[in-house]
C-alpha cells in the first residue's frame, strides 16, 4: 500500500505567551505563509487511487488564485476500488471557530481538468475526534464551469452530523465517484461566514495614506475604514506605475501591512481597494511610491524594534488600554503579564520616536485608571481580565484566583513607566497610581505560615494555595522575588532571596497540596500552636540553582542550553545585570556565556543549515494527528526549530553576533518571516514550515533586549528606582 502522510502543525512553542494568527477566527485558509506546500494540510491515498503531495501536504499554487497570494492545489484519480483524502486545518491560534446556523461554509474553487461536477470531491468538516456527514461538493455550486473561479457556499445547518457546541478543527476533501481520469483543482479562501453580513456598496475610493520604504520592505498604512461592509484590504504593487498585480489581502481591524520586496535600491508603486464580503472592489486609492535603500546597521535596528512594538501597539484593548488576548475579534479579554511587556515597549517606543509621548501617556493613563477598579486580592491581579468590566477571567468561573507571576510582570512595567515619565510634573497624577497600585500587593501574603521565604505563584479565596506552585529557580520568577523583596509595605523577609527564589523546588506529594476550600483566612496556619507543625508542612522536592558546568569551552554557573534561552534573558528585562553579583553568579557574565554556547550547540548540530549566523534553536511540541514521518520529529514529537527572537535579543548580551543574526534572518528569510508585527514565533526551513503567529514575550523580547544593549534604558530606569536600589544594595554585590 502507497501512502502519504503528515500532520498538521498543531503547535504551542514552550515558554510560549500568546500566539495569533493574524485573520478572521471563520477563516480556514486564506494563503500560505510559505510557498511549496501547505503546512496545515495532510494527504492520504492508497496504492489504487492517488493525489498529488509535497512531503505529505497539498501543494500551494502561487500563480493561480482568488485573494493573493496563493491557493491549494489538488490534483487527484478516483480509482474505483481506491480511496483519497485530505485534510486541511485551522492555523494555529485561529483555531476558534465554533459553528454557528446563521453561518455558511464557503470556498473558492478553480477547475482547470475537464472535470464533471459529478466526480468533484466530497467535503465534511472535523471536530475534535469526529467527523460530521460528507457531503457532495456538486451540490452546493450553482452554474459549474471550467476554468473560471467557482463560489461553494454550504449552509452550516446543511452540514449532517456537525456539533453546533464543538469548535471546528477543519474541513476533509475525499473521494466521491470513481473515474480513470486525472482532475486537477485549486481551493483559495476557505471559511465559516454570515449568510447575510453587510452588502452597503463601496462606492468611494480606499485612502492609502502612506508607503516607508526600508531595506527590503516597505511599510503601507492606511486610513482605516468604518463601513461595516468592509472586510478586508486589497494590495497591489506596480514596479512600473502602469501593471498593477494583488500582493495581499489584510483584515479590516488590521492598520499596516509590510511588503517584502523582490530587490532592494528599487521603486516601487502601490495602491489599495477596500473589498465587501461578496468580494467585489471599492474603487482604487491614489498611487504612493517608495524606493528602497541599503540600511545601516542602526536604521536596521531601530526597524527591528518598530516592527515588534507594533504588535503592541495594535492589540491594545479600547476599554482599558491593557494587552488584548485575541485580536480582531469581539472579544475584551486582556492579559496581565502581556500588558506588563507592552509597557516596557511603550517606553522604548517613545524614546525611540515610534509613537509619541503623548500617546503613550495616554495609553497608561487608562490602564491605570482600569486597573484601580479590578477586583484583586491582596493586591494581585487575575492573570487575565474582561477590559470591559475589570471582573477576572478565569478557567474555572467559580474559582477566581490572583496570579502573582503575572502581578509581577505588570508591576515591573509600570514601575519603570513611573521613572521614565515621572520627571515630567504633568504627569504626577499618572505616577501617584501607579504608586498605589504599587504598594498594595501584598507580597508577603503569597506564603506558608512557617515557610515564609518560598513565595506561592497564585492564590484563590476559594480554593486557597489549591494548586500553587512553589516559586524559585533561575527564570522569570526572579521578578517576582525582586519586586517582593522591594515591596515599601508588604515585603517578603530578606532570606527570601536565596532560601525562597535560590532554591527550585517542586511538590513531593500530591497529597500535600495546599488545599483551602471554603477558608476565609488568606495566611495558611497549619498546626494547632501559634508556630506550624514541620509534620504538617507541604514536602518539596529540592533542586540545585547553581550548575557550575563547563559547555562548548565557556563556564556556565546557572541556565542549560537544554531550554529556550528566552528563560535566561526574560529576568533581564528590567533588572540591570551589568557588572553585578549575588550570592550565585554574575549574571551578564553568565548570559554571555550560555548565549554563545547555545550558538555553538546550534551551529553544531546544523539547526540553522548551514550558515553560524542562523541560531537560536528552541523545541516546539507537534500534536500529532496522523503521524510524523514527514517532519522528522523525535521520539517524543518534539520538533527543533529557529526562535528568531533569541538571536535578535542577544544584542544585550553580544551585539555584533546577533547584528549578523539579525540581518540574515531578515535577507535571507523575511519574505516569509518579517512582517508588520516583527518576526513570526519560529521557523524550520528544511520543513517548509513557519508559525503564522506571534509570541508577545518574544516581541517584548527583541524590542526590549536591543534596546538595553544599544542604550541600557530599561535597565537604567529600573535600576533606579528607589525600591529596587534596595534589593540591589542588599542582595548584589558591584563588581
Amino acid at each position: 500500500m502507497v501512502r502519504s502522510i503528515t500532520l498538521s502543525l498543531l503547535v504551542s512553542c514552550m515558554f510560549a505567551v500568546t500566539t495569533q494568527a493574524v485573520t478572521y477566527p471563520g477563516v480556514l485558509f486564506e494563503n500560505s505563509v510559505l510557498g511549496g506546500n501547505y503546512m496545515h494540510s495532510n494527504v492520504y491515498h492508497d496504492e489504487y487511487s492517488w493525489v498529488e503531495n509535497a512531503a505529505g501536504r497539498l501543494p500551494v499554487s502561487d500563480s493561480i488564485f482568488f485573494t493573493p497570494g496563493n491557493s491549494l492545489s489538488l490534483k487527484y484519480i478516483s480509482a474505483g476500488n481506491g480511496d483519497w483524502r485530505t485534510q486541511i486545518t485551522f492555523p494555529e491560534g485561529a483555531n476558534s471557530y465554533l459553528p454557528d446556523a446563521g453561518d455558511v461554509l464557503t470556498f473558492k474553487l478553480y477547475v482547470v481538468s475537464h472535470t464533471e461536477s459529478r466526480v468533484l470531491p466530497r467535503m465534511a468538516v472535523n471536530q475534535r475526534d469526529t467527523v460530521s456527514n460528507a457531503f457532495e461538493l456538486a451540490d452546493y455550486i450553482d452554474g459549474f464551469r471550467t476554468n473560471m473561479w467557482l463560489d461553494v457556499r454550504v449552509p452550516v445547518t446543511a452540514i449532517g452530523g456537525l456539533q453546533m457546541g464543538q469548535l471546528v478543527d477543519g474541513v476533509q476533501l475525499s473521494q466521491g465517484q470513481a473515474d480513470t481520469a486525472t482532475h486537477w483543482l485549486y481551493i483559495d479562501q476557505i471559511e465559516f461566514v454570515s449568510a447575510n453580513p453587510p452588502r452597503a456598496k463601496l462606492s468611494s475610493p480606499a485612502v492609502l495614506a502612506s508607503a516607508t520604504a526600508y531595506d527590503r520592505h516597505v511599510d503601507l498604512t492606511w486610513q482605516l475604514p468604518l463601513t461595516p461592509s468592509i472586510r478586508y484590504i486589497k494590495v497591489y504593487r506596480a514596479e512600473d506605475n502602469e501593471h498593477f498585480e494583488p500582493i495581499a489581502i489584510r483584515p479590516v481591524f488590521v492598520q499596516k501591512y509590510t511588503d517584502f520586496v523582490p530587490y532592494p535600491k528599487k521603486t516601487y508603486y502601490y495602491k489599495i481597494a477596500w473589498v465587501d464580503y461578496d468580494y467585489l472592489e471599492s474603487p482604487f486609492s491614489d498611487v504612493v511610491e517608495a524606493t528602497t535603500h541599503i540600511a545601516n546597521d542602526s536604521t536596521l535596528l531601530n526597524v527591528m524594534q518598530a516592527a515588534h512594538f507594533n504588535y503592541f501597539m495594535e492589540r491594545a484593548e479600547i476599554n482599558s488600554g491593557m494587552h488584548a488576548t485575541h485580536f480582531g475579534v469581539d472579544d475584551a479579554t486582556v492579559s496581565v503579564m502581556e500588558t506588563g511587556l507592552s509597557i516596557l515597549a511603550h517606553v522604548v517606543a517613545v524614546d525611540r520616536g515610534f509613537i509619541s509621548r503623548k500617546v503613550a501617556v495616554g495609553r497608561l493613563r487608562r490602564m491605570v485608571d482600569f486597573l484601580a477598579k479590578v477586583e484583586r486580592y491582596h493586591g494581585a491581579f487575575p492573570a487575565k481580565i474582561d477590559g470591559r468590566t475589570g471582573k477576572g477571567v478565569f478557567n474555572v468561573d467559580t474559582i477566581p484566583e490572583a496570579d502573582l507571576a503575572a502581578t509581577a510582570f505588570l508591576m515591573q512595567g509600570l514601575l519603570v513607566a513611573e521613572q521614565y515619565f515621572g520627571t515630567d510634573s504633568t504627569v504626577a497624577d499618572l505616577t501617584g497610581k501607579i504608586n498605589g497600585l504599587w504598594d498594595c500587593v501584598e507580597w508577603n501574603q503569597f506564603v506558608v505560615a512557617g515557610q515564609q521565604h518560598i513565595l506561592l505563584d497564585r492564590w484563590s479565596p476559594v480554593t486557597g494555595f489549591k494548586d500553587a506552585r512553589p516559586m524559585g529557580g533561575f527564570g522569570s520568577d526572579f521578578i517576582s522575588y525582586i519586586l517582593a523583596l522591594a515591596s515599601p509595605r508588604y515585603s517578603v523577609h530578606p532570606d527570601a532571596y536565596t532560601q525562597g527564589f535560590g532554591i527550585p523546588r517542586e511538590l513531593a506529594d500530591s497529597a500535600y497540596v495546599l488545599e483551602l476550600a471554603e477558608n476565609d483566612v488568606f495566611s495558611v496556619d497549619l498546626g494547632s500552636n501559634s508556630e506550624p507543625s514541620t509534620s504538617t508542612l507541604p514536602r518539596y522536592r529540592e533542586f540545585p540553582y547553581t550548575a557550575d558546568t563547563t559547555l562548548y569551552g565557556l563556564p556556565i554557573t546557572v541556565g542549560s542550553v537544554d531550554t529556550t534561552l528566552l528563560h535566561a534573558y526574560t529576568p533581564f528585562f528590567a533588572f540591570d545585570p551589568r557588572a553585578k553579583r549575588d550570592t550565585f553568579a554574575n549574571y551578564f557574565i553568565n548570559n554571555v556565556n550560555l548565549t554563545k554556547a547555545m550558538r555553538r550547540r546550534d551551529n553544531e548540530q546544523g539547526y540553522g543549515g548551514f550558515s553560524t549566523n542562523i541560531w537560536g534553536g528552541t523545541v516546539i511540541k507537534v500534536d500529532s494527528l496522523l503521524g510524523t514521518d514527514s517532519l522528522k520529529t523525535d521520539s517524543l514529537n518534539r520538533l527543533h526549530v529557529i526562535n528568531p527572537a533569541i538571536a535578535s535579543a542577544s544584542y544585550a548580551y553580544l551585539p555584533q553576533t546577533a547584528l549578523r543574526s539579525i540581518r540574515e534572518l531578515y535577507e535571507g528569510y523575511g519574505r516569509a518571516l518579517f512582517t508588520e508585527y516583527g518576526f513570526r514565533k519560529w521557523i524550520a526551513p528544511e520543513r517548509n514550515a513557519v508559525a503564522d503567529g506571534f509570541d508577545a514575550l518574544q516581541q517584548a523580547a527583541v524590542v526590549v533586549m536591543i534596546e538595553n544593549g544599544r542604550s541600557g534604558l530599561i535597565w537604567d530606569l529600573f535600576s533606579s528606582h528607589p525600591d529596587i536600589k534596595k534589593v540591589i544594595g542588599n542582595h548584589f554585590n558591584i563588581e
